[in-house]
Formats: structure tokens, sequence, C-alpha cells
């Protein structure tokens, strides 16, 4: 062979090692969409009617209304022109590659207990979602200086990002809590918020009274016997989160049902069992809800 056919060989074999080198795994996307779906990500950021994962549904906040965003690798109306950095920091911090910062209505404030690893995994996904050409639909808010006022001003004073693990918990309570209270976002619509919008630790799980969607309500999902979850065994709460079927027979209503359609039954049985674990040894609180 002649040396400039070991040449081409060479340069040929570099390219593609250094192309596989950088192509995500299977395996590493295949655990994105896992965390995806548990995350509800494409329940919020799809319209109903609209292309998936293209953004503008409508989502109440104090004073308006805004629209989720376009996640999707389009480059000009989507995150394909994002870095993984960029992604990661959207995701984590609420921060947009522009340095605005996001409405909390995007539950980054839990997102920031994300792993390292399963963010990595998380971006990967995104990056193989179908573009999605969708212009980003402006707001409705009433309340002036929002988004260059009033939003920085709560990020600087109330934001405190939580601490975040190079590897997520594997087993057990520890995996639960993690799955909980970041990946599924569960403080977000089971605990009651102050008037300056920050969840009430004093009340954490214990269910909020304020009407999330079609009528129903976030329960409390403590293990206290008379207003929470606490006759349900640690069975039954695994079954209710693959399905949405209550042990009274009853079923998940509004988000939640939304929520377990869309992602909660693809989950493992382990990590299942590892919430449920984690939901039967958080302090029982007695809290009453009425619908405002």
């Amino acid at each position: 062979m002649k040396w400039w056919l070991f040449f081409l060989a060479a340069v040929v074999f570099g390219v593609s090692s250094a192309q596989a080198a950088t192509q995500p795994s299977a395996d590493l996307t295949a655990k994105g969409r896992y965390l995806f779906a548990l995350g509800g990500c494409g329940n919020c950021h799809t319209a109903k009617g609209g292309p998936e994962n293209a953004g503008g549904r409508p989502v109440e906040i104090p004073g308006g209304i805004v629209y989720s965003t376009n996640i999707t690798p389009d480059k000009e109306t989507g995150i394909g022109s994002w870095t993984d950095a960029q992604i990661v920091a959207s995701i984590r911090l609420g921060v947009r590659p522009s340095g605005q910062k996001l409405i909390p209505a995007m539950p980054y404030t839990s997102f920031s207990g994300m792993a390292d690893e399963d963010l990595r995994a998380l971006v990967a996904y995104l990056r193989t979602l179908k573009p999605v050409r969708n212009p980003n639909r402006p707001g409705k808010v009433k309340l002036p200086f929002l988004r260059t006022i009033f939003i920085p001003l709560w990020y600087r004073i109330y934001f405190r990002p939580l601490a975040h693990p190079i590897r997520a918990p594997e087993e057990g309570p520890p995996r639960g809590e993690y799955l909980a209270s970041s990946v599924g976002h569960c403080t977000e619509c089971h605990t009651p918020r102050g008037l300056n919008g920050v969840p009430k630790r004093a009340l954490y799980l214990a269910g909020n009274p304020q009407e999330i969607e079609e009528g129903s309500l976030a329960s409390n999902i403590t293990p206290d016997k008379k207003t929470g979850i606490g006759d349900w065994s640690q069975d039954e709460i695994e079954d209710y989160l693959r399905t949405g079927f209550r042990p009274d027979g009853d079923t998940a209503q509004g988000l939640m049902a939304e929520l377990i359609k869309g992602g909660f039954k693809e989950i493992s049985p382990a990590d299942a069992k590892a919430i449920a674990a984690y939901l039967k040894q958080v302090p029982a609180i007695s809290h009453l809800m009425k619908k405002k």
C-alpha cells in the first residue's frame, strides 16, 4: 500500500474516532429520555394540540399568563444554538444564554438539585428531539417591569440553589428523596407557597389549596392518617405512581393524571419503590385543605 493510502486511512480513522467520542451513547440518551419523562418536561413544553416539545402551553402566574418555550433543537426558535453548558444553566439556574432570569414557573428551584450525570443525560436526549420551528409566544402579564426588575430581584433575594451531587443516589429513600424533590419536583405543586412565592417548609408536601387545573387540588402526600396518605401502603403508593389509581378506586385528576400518563407510567419498579419509601418517612403534617 502506498504511503498516501496509509495517510488517508489514518485521517479517516481519526475523524471516526473523534466523532464516536463526542457522540452520546444510546444508554445515555435513554437515561435522558427517562428523566425527561419523570420531570414532566414534555407535558409542560407541549401546547394542547401543538407540536411536541415546541412550547406554547399557557401557565398562570400572579398577574397574568406566560407560555412555555420551545425546547426542540431548532436553531432559530428552540435551543439548537445553545451550548450544553447553556442548557444546563437554564435547567439548574434559570438563566437564559442572554443572562435573562427565568420566571420560576419553570421549576429550576427544584431542578437545581439534579446530579451532574443526570443533567448530562438530559441534555443528550434533548439533542435528539425533532427540531420544530415554532417561535416562542410572549406572555400576557399585567405587572410592569416583571422580567426586568421584579424577577431579577426575586431571584437575588429568594433563589437558593439546592446542593447537587455528581451522581444521583441509586436506591432506597435517598433515591426517592432525590426523585421527588429534584427530578419530579413534587414540592412545586404539593407544598403551599407564601406571598413571596417560596414554598413553605413548615408545610412540606402537605398539600396546596390553590386550584391547580380542572378543579383538582395538589393533595397532602405526607403520612398523616387523616389528611394525607398515611393509610396507604407502600405498594399502593407505588401503584398510584404508575397507574393513577388510588386505593379507594378513585383516580388521579388534573396535572397529576397528565404527569402519570405522560411520564410516571414509565417509572421503574425500583424508583417507584424508592419514592414510596421516602414518602412514608417524611414528617406527617395535618393539613385539611379547602378549595379557594
